[in-house]
Order: structure tokens, then sequence, then C-alpha cells
């Protein structure tokens, strides 16, 4: 993927996630509040990234490691499975922030070549997200605070619903201008 279609995929999903926030509120609201307890998300979410992130390493070129590559991939390997089974407890939150980590650092590793100097908004769309992703594996407790305060009353429910569709619609709009004109 280029940098166009990587803030057009983020635009859209921002769009669709702040018009049901902002449009469907009640339904929206309930889902919000709920994810970070459920189980099931959150395995899911960490299977993934522990194949990406194992896969990551499998990829690499680091010399360093190269005779403890085969403890590495089971160590880390152990290490995502195992949180399925004695981390349950806000697992979802923790899965959601190891995959946004992951898919952070690809985009990073893509817009770092784009010549334009928009390509900075995703990168500090990817620093914030890094941030709040890194926050939230040591106290997932505030992402749920945060669910919990964003969707509490219809106003706030709106405002960030308007606010996250808008800059959805910002990303998308560069990735069909700017994003697509500069190589």
């Amino acid at each position: 993927m280029n940098l166009s279609q990587i803030s057009m995929v983020l635009g859209g999903l921002h769009v669709l996630f702040g018009l049901m926030l902002w449009l469907r509120p009640e339904p929206t609201s309930g889902w919000l509040r709920q994810f970070p307890r459920q189980v099931a998300p959150g395995v899911v979410l960490m299977l993934i990234g522990t194949a990406w992130f194992v896969s990551n390493l499998y990829r690499s070129n680091v010399q360093d490691f190269a005779e403890w590559r085969p403890i590495l991939y089971a160590g880390f390997t152990l290490l995502g499975v195992g949180c399925c089974f004695f981390v349950q407890d806000y697992l979802s939150i923790r899965g959601g922030a190891v995959v946004a980590l992951l898919g952070c650092d690809a985009i990073l590793d893509i817009q770092r070549w784009h010549g334009s100097g928009w390509k900075n908004v995703i990168a500090i769309w990817c620093y914030v997200v890094i941030v709040l992703s890194v926050w939230w594996v040591g106290s997932p407790w505030r992402a749920r605070d945060l669910t919990v305060w964003m969707t509490s009353e219809p106003g706030i429910r709106s405002r960030v619903g308007m606010g996250i569709a808008a800059f959805g619609g910002l990303l998308m709009g560069l990735g069909v201008s700017v994003l697509k004109l500069v190589k």
C-alpha cells in the first residue's frame, strides 16, 4: 500500500466510526462500554498481534540475534498465547494496543519516504496512537475511563463523533489530493 491508500483507509475508518458515534450514539456507546472487558475480541487481537510480531522478527535480518532466534520465536509466541489465558482482564485493550503499535510501525515505515510535508499529519497521528497504546497497555482501565467519559453525555458523544469524522474527512482529502500527487 502507498501513503495515499493508507490515508484513505484510515480516513474511511475514522469517518465511519465518527458517524456511528454521532448518528447512532446508543448502540455505539453500549458497544464501546463493553469492549474493554470482552475476552473474545481480545484473544483475536492478541493472536493477530503475536503472529504479526513473530512474522516481523522472522523477516528481520539483525545478525546480533541470529543464534537467539528460535528462543525468541518460542518466547514471544508463548507470551502472546499465554496472555490470552492468564491476562484476560482488559485483554481487548491490550491486544488492540499491540496491533495498533505494529500498524503504526508499518505506516511510519511507508510514510518516511513520501515527498509531501502533509505526510506529517499521518506521522503525528501514529505517534499519538503509539503513546496512547503504550499507556493503555500499562494501565488499560484508563481506556475504559476515556470510553465512559466519551459516552456519558449525548453532547460529548456528538462532539467527539463529529471531531473524529472531520479528522477522517481530512485524511481522506489528503489521500485523494496531496498525498496522491507527490511521490
